[in-house]
């Protein structure tokens, strides 16, 4: 993104509304663009400001930097506990220099405004290592840990031995909290359904051209109606359901935490119930939209609408009121 794409963005923004937050985050890594220091003071004084980043480009004169820009949290994905889980999870990623960029932004943030926190993905391969990246973490300094579910961006990584996430009932999957709760800019100022949108093809609007009450109005009406993208059809990023109530009340990312990492028996039992419900709705789903296919080309069948021809031919010749009429009707009305 570009200066004067970026200002103009954050102008409109804040001649429309005053209480914003903004986070840096969504596609690729945020630290790359060497404009995003100078995009957070310009900011700062006016809104909340949030980073997400890999640590791959964290480097101390970055972190900094971002302290002098005045950002508000530095999120940093930290998927692992050692060399291997973090290299399998993180891309190949080194993890001496993750850690040695984590404890850095430990240091240079204490008794600044920047807080430093950490983001977990509960991937297949991590769920065992949860409580030791947790109590890892903790150790070293870390304010607030988060954890997602792993989930496949919109359908677009699909590797079952890192997420096996499984899909949301078909009903619910016009159902968006995300979209509903957030507005995701693009690079070039396009606001696209969500940062799973990697293609660019939901574009709702464009920040440069468009007005931010118009754009805000479009996703109004889409989120009343029920998203129905192809993306949405195919995404199980549980924060789509983030305003649901969890069973203890507790946020969404630690009740998944207790799931995957608690040592109670009853929690891995209902795991493991959840997802077997899951599997028996969707054999269920399967076998009713075999049902309906099935139906469906009866009804449009040569055979079906020769059947229904006879029947209004029947229906025509028989004495208006007689006995027969009636019974014609009556099958119809069974049909």
């Amino acid at each position: 993104m570009e200066w004067d794409t970026f200002q103009t963005i954050a102008d409109k923004v804040f001649a429309f509304e005053q209480e914003v937050s903004v986070e840096f985050a969504g596609m690729g890594e945020p630290l790359l663009n060497p404009l995003v220091h100078r995009f957070i003071g310009y900011i700062s004084n006016r809104a909340q400001t949030f980073l997400t980043t890999n640590a791959s480009a964290l480097t101390p004169p970055n972190t900094r930097r971002l302290i002098e820009a005045g950002l508000d949290r530095l999120t940093i994905s930290f998927n692992g506990i050692d060399a291997e889980s973090y290299g399998l999870m993180m891309g190949g990623l080194d993890f001496a220099r993750a850690e040695s960029a984590l404890r850095s932004a430990i240091q240079l943030s204490q008794g600044q405004r920047m807080q430093v926190a950490a983001n977990i993905s509960v991937a297949k391969p991590l769920r065992a290592c949860l409580p030791g990246i947790r109590d890892y973490l903790t150790r070293a300094g870390v304010q607030t840990i988060f954890f997602s579910q792993c989930h496949n961006r919109g359908g677009k990584l699909n590797d079952p031995a890192i997420c096996d996430t499984p899909m949301p009932p078909a009903w619910t999957r016009t159902r968006c909290d995300i979209f509903a709760s957030t507005i995701f800019v693009a690079w070039n100022g396009d606001i696209l359904s969500s940062c799973h949108d990697l293609d660019g093809a939901n574009r709702i609007g464009n920040l440069i051209t468009d007005e931010l009450g118009t754009v805000l109005s479009r996703r109004q009406q889409i989120a009343e109606m029920g998203v129905d993208w192809a993306i949405c059809q195919r995404c199980n990023d549980m924060y789509r359901f983030m305003r649901a109530s969890t069973p203890d009340s507790s946020p969404l990312s630690e009740w998944i935490y207790a799931l995957y990492a608690s040592e109670d028996k009853r929690a891995q039992k209902l795991t493991e119930r959840i997802r077997e419900l899951t599997a028996q709705i969707a054999a269920q789903e399967e076998t009713i939209n075999a049902q309906n296919a099935q139906i469906a080309e009866i009804y449009d069948s040569r055979g079906w609408r020769l059947l229904e021809f006879l029947r209004r031919v029947r229906l025509a010749l028989a004495p208006k009121g007689s006995q027969r009429e009636r019974f014609i009707l009556g099958h119809a009305r069974e049909g």
